[in-house]
């Protein structure tokens, strides 16, 4: 597979590799750029944007203002994990709020794809799997219960869940315009709309917008019974629209179905402005340092950037297919059986595998 561009273009690239397994993991993701960077007419340039945990212990801050200066000049954000032992509830994971909102990436679009040579390590009976498994959760982002209003006070605590019409009609359209894109026909709605006022409000925006897709096919499902539906038909979506909490939640039951949570890529989107990529998993210190990290979350996160900032899709699927003949022969041991006939490798030995294959398939 030759590709061919008009000219070469550079990408920067902030890179943020934070706590815990988070630098064994993107060190990874950066090979896979650098194979792509050797076999196809573009160029990435890495900057070290630091923040996270170990940050907040030197200077006070998870994000200092010289790692965001490096993330406003860059094209897009490459992104380990955040979070140490000992510290202070969420002083570490504030930045990534901090780059969210700060960036308006208000889209987070989180893959499940149940990949055949994995079809061992799912959790659910063959009936359930159906004839695959491979839905997008497109989860709100920049609002919710996440926006940080409220706080605690003498015995009480409280958290505002805030929605406007602007946040919740743009991440509805995406929904619609990917499941255009992937050429999907459905696209599900996921909100607790019998008992709250803001997902009332989002149900009814869903619908309204919904009548503008006419080819898309709609469904609303309450949460609860989404969690559950999930186990049982997880093959029979394609699109799933939600908002920023319920969205955090069921894509990490998704990642658990595909096989791991270390195989979850996501990207925080800001449409036409700077995006950042990450896997969903958090930084794992109990398993750093050991080199049995699993970095497909962190390396598929690279075939959203191709798709999303870089435009380049063809890439970005080349990835995939590498990703897809690597498993067949290697594994980490999160997603290893004992029945697979796969190698149980290491972090670098499972990038080294990938970047094997994607060489191959670049130079076909």
């Amino acid at each position: 597979m030759v590709f061919f561009h008009m000219a070469q273009r550079t990408f920067k690239i902030a890179v943020t590799k934070g706590d815990g397994i988070g630098p064994e993991v993107v060190e990874e993701a950066m090979k896979i750029l650098h194979v792509i960077q050797e076999q196809a007419d573009v160029a990435f340039e890495f900057t070290d944007a630091p923040a996270g945990g170990a940050v907040w212990k030197k200077h006070g801050v998870s994000l200092p203002e010289k790692s965001w200066d490096v993330m406003k000049q860059s094209d897009a954000i490459l992104f380990g994990a955040l979070g140490l032992p000992g510290l202070p509830p969420g002083v570490a994971e504030y930045a990534i709020l901090q780059i969210r909102q700060g960036f308006d990436e208000y889209v987070n679009l989180r893959p499940a794809k149940l990949y055949p040579a994995l079809y061992d390590k799912c959790p659910l009976k063959p009936e359930y799997i159906g004839d695959g498994i491979e839905f997008y959760t497109v989860r709100e982002n920049t609002e919710g219960l996440y926006v940080k209003i409220g706080g605690i006070k003498n015995d009480a605590a409280t958290n505002v869940m805030l929605y406007t019409r602007k946040g919740c009609e743009r991440i509805i359209r995406y929904a619609f315009d990917l499941a255009i894109q992937k050429k999907f026909t459905k696209v599900t709605n996921v909100d607790k709309a019998n008992i709250l006022d803001c997902s009332m409000f989002w149900r009814e925006i869903f619908e309204q917008i919904g009548k503008k897709y006419k080819t898309i096919q709609q469904e609303n499902y309450l949460v609860d019974a989404f969690c559950q539906w999930l186990i049982r038909k997880p093959y029979s979506f394609e699109v799933v629209v939600t908002d920023n909490l319920f969205g955090d939640i069921i894509s990490d039951e998704a990642a658990f179905i595909v096989g791991s949570l270390g195989m979850a890529a996501s990207g925080n989107i800001c449409p036409g402005g700077i995006s950042m990529y990450e896997p969903i998993h958090g930084s794992a210190p109990d398993i750093a340092g050991q080199g049995i990290a699993n970095p497909i979350g962190s390396i598929l996160s690279n075939k959203i950037m191709l798709e999303e900032t870089c435009k380049l899709p063809d890439i970005g699927a080349s990835i995939e297919q590498a990703v897809e003949v690597a498993l067949a022969k290697g594994r980490t041991p999160d997603i290893q059986t004992k029945t697979s006939g796969a190698k149980t490798c290491s972090t670098r030995e499972m990038g080294d595998l990938i970047a094997s294959e994607l060489t191959k398939i670049l130079k076909s």
